[in-house]
């Protein structure tokens, strides 16, 4: 295991940091992908600038070798990505110093296992890794169809990885689910072609805890989500031509109903007993599900495919293809209004925080909105580099931005911390 450990440190001071640091996670923390409630809102009471761009409103900015989509993860004073260094075939898991930028370690997790193709739009590192304060779990698509999973102590070393089982990317997409954390467990989903699966592994020694069949017709690339539905807590997952819920402790299905189309590649919301999905290909849908009654309740003719939706009140608001922004009413899917922002291809997922949604395009374009059921209230556009893929992660009074620049040919990742 420890033959592919590669530990590079900036300092002898962040080391110093990396040996005393707390593990207890902080109210601020975003310890897994959609945040602290796993739905995109950020903690309340947040000052955050609108405006900002390469120069303006920049804290920091910290060069990331190599490319990957994972969005930021914080835990304390860290930050946790993952990249691949493509040329020379590795997988690796970072560090940085949330209040100066600085990389405090890298730890390669793969060597020479890079499946041999992807879809020209992904990366060999697009989950986002979670933590539960003591360790940080990382999840790749390797050679062979096989997920690899991956759990670091906070100073970046290697506690075990496990061969999760297998992943059959239709027409060599890649891969992009990211882990959950539930209790002491690891959560991920395979979504294949055939029989796929979601399974729990123990987060302390990776064992495997329970595993559920999810069989599909095509490939999927949702994230599960744990939700509190009707006092219920519930492992939600969107793929397979259905939404589906599991128990947490043992994995029984809880619930499924029929809906969208099989290739999926989000993570759903919920309230008041309404679980909301979208995207699908080749279909166009957006629907709510009413859990007690096990039906779908209403539906809309619009298709949020990889972007996640995002409930702000009694509206559910969601990017389209194209960058057309929606607003819905969440009980009867009665749609507000819906504009265009940025136009541009859509990847990124919106975030609510310090009363505004922020919103990036593929195209480093992020548009600043001010919620408002009856009309569209853009407060900013912003252009931070040339590309942006990964969702921001808002939290400390601080936007992370995971953005690439371009000279000719040449790409290069930089992670932005914003703020005022």
């Amino acid at each position: 295991m420890t033959k592919y450990l590669s530990r590079t440190l900036a300092s002898a001071g962040a080391l110093a940091f990396a040996l005393t640091a707390t593990a207890q996670a902080d109210d601020g923390d975003w310890l897994n992908w959609r945040g602290p409630n796993g739905n995109g809102v950020a903690q309340d009471g947040q000052k955050l600038p609108t405006e900002f761009s390469e120069t303006k409103n920049v804290h920091w900015k910290a060069a990331v070798p190599g490319r990957g989509h994972s969005t930021p993860i914080v835990m304390g004073d860290r930050i946790f990505i993952t990249t691949a260094r493509e040329k020379e075939g590795t997988q690796s898991a970072l560090c940085y110093s949330f209040s100066s930028g600085k990389l405090l370690w890298e730890t390669t997790l793969t060597k020479g296992k890079l499946p041999d193709r992807i879809h020209r739009k992904n990366t060999h590192a697009s989950p986002s890794v979670a933590t539960n304060g003591k360790h940080v779990f990382a999840l790749f698509l390797v050679k062979g169809d096989r997920l690899n999973l991956s759990a670091l102590d906070l100073d970046g070393n290697i506690v075990w990885q496990k061969d999760a089982g297998r992943f059959y990317s239709e027409r060599s997409f890649g891969y992009g689910s990211s882990p959950l954390l539930v209790d002491n467990t690891v959560v991920i989903s395979a979504e294949s072609e055939g029989k796929g699966f979601i399974a729990a592994f123990d987060a302390s020694s990776g064992e495997k805890v329970w595993e559920t069949t999810r069989n599909a017709v095509r490939s999927s690339y949702g994230t599960p989500v744990l939700a509190d539905i009707n006092g219920s807590r519930q492992i939600v997952l969107n793929g397979a031509d259905r939404v589906a819920a599991y128990d947490p402790k043992n994995g029984r299905e809880l619930w499924s109903v029929e809906g969208g189309d099989p290739l999926i590649a989000n993570t759903v919301v919920w309230k008041d007993g309404l679980v909301f999905a979208s995207g699908g290909y080749p279909g166009i849908e957006t629907w709510a599900i009413d859990v007690a009654k096990q039906k779908a309740v209403w539906s809309h003719p619009a298709k949020c495919y990889e972007q996640s939706l995002l409930i702000v009140g009694d509206q559910l608001y969601g990017v389209a293809e194209g960058g057309v922004l929606h607003c819905w009413d969440i009980a009867d899917g009665n749609l507000r209004w819906r504009e265009r922002l940025a136009k541009g291809p859509e990847s990124a997922s919106p975030i609510l925080a310090g009363g505004h949604i922020y919103h990036a395009n593929e195209e480093g374009k992020i548009s600043v909105i001010k919620p408002n059921p009856d009309k569209l209230e853009l407060a900013a556009e912003n252009q931070l580099g040339d590309e942006i893929f990964a969702t921001p992660v808002i939290t400390r009074d601080r936007i992370l931005v995971r953005a690439a620049h371009y000279e000719g040919e040449e790409r290069s990742e930089t992670l932005y911390s914003i703020g005022l």
